[in-house]
């Protein structure tokens, strides 16, 4: 059984490779506004002449971060209906991972709870499995700090237009914001080929 046939038994399969696309042109877009800010930082002059082409990528940008977010959510929501289709007793319901990340407080235990829950259910698999879930835990401290650190940079800038140094911090932002995405394109990819391979092996 090959793993197109195994990808086509799973409802998070089509929405997954969309989302992988969307994340990379998402990345693509964060390397340019990395470089354009860093640009404000060190050459501002230069920057002043370029100003136009980083406020459209911010537009487009933005767009492509709530498309990615919806898509996201169905992805996640699709993925725990193929994990308690292919594991008989898995403990999060597809409602429930979507709790997990969308409920203010709730979702700092959330996100780890959902992602370590995979790993674990993974790791006893053996195989290559054990490394991708190895691979899917090293990457929740990554995406916390990411997450995290954004959202206090983003409240400083927000709070202090006028501050001497905002350049920086929308530098820094930027920075922040392009580890996340790229972490969160790794844990979908990383997610997906695991639940593959479980389903090429359960249907093979």
């Amino acid at each position: 059984m090959n793993n197109f046939n195994a990808a086509s038994s799973l409802k998070s399969a089509g929405v997954g490779r969309l989302l992988v696309r969307l994340l990379w042109v998402l990345l693509g877009f964060g390397i340019a506004s990395t470089l354009l800010s860093l640009l404000q930082v060190i050459a501002q002059p230069l920057y002043q002449l370029l100003a136009s082409l980083d406020a459209l990528i911010s537009i487009v940008t933005s767009l492509f971060n709530l498309t990615s977010i919806i898509v996201f959510l169905i992805w996640l929501y699709r993925l725990h209906a193929d994990l308690r289709n292919l594991f008989k007793e898995y403990p999060i319901t597809p409602g429930g991972a979507i709790a997990r990340f969308l409920i203010p407080i709730y979702s700092l235990w959330g996100i780890a709870n959902t992602l370590s829950t995979f790993a674990d259910r993974f790791k006893v698999e053996g195989d290559d499995f054990t490394r991708l879930s190895e691979q899917v835990r090293s990457l929740i401290t990554p995406l916390y700090v990411f997450m995290m650190g954004s959202n206090f940079v983003n409240r400083i800038a927000a709070k202090n237009p006028q501050d001497k140094f905002l350049p920086f911090w929308f530098l820094l932002s930027c920075i922040l914001d392009l580890g996340f995405t790229a972490v969160l394109l790794q844990l979908a990819k990383t997610m997906q080929t695991a639940i593959t391979q479980k389903a090429k092996r359960a249907i093979s």
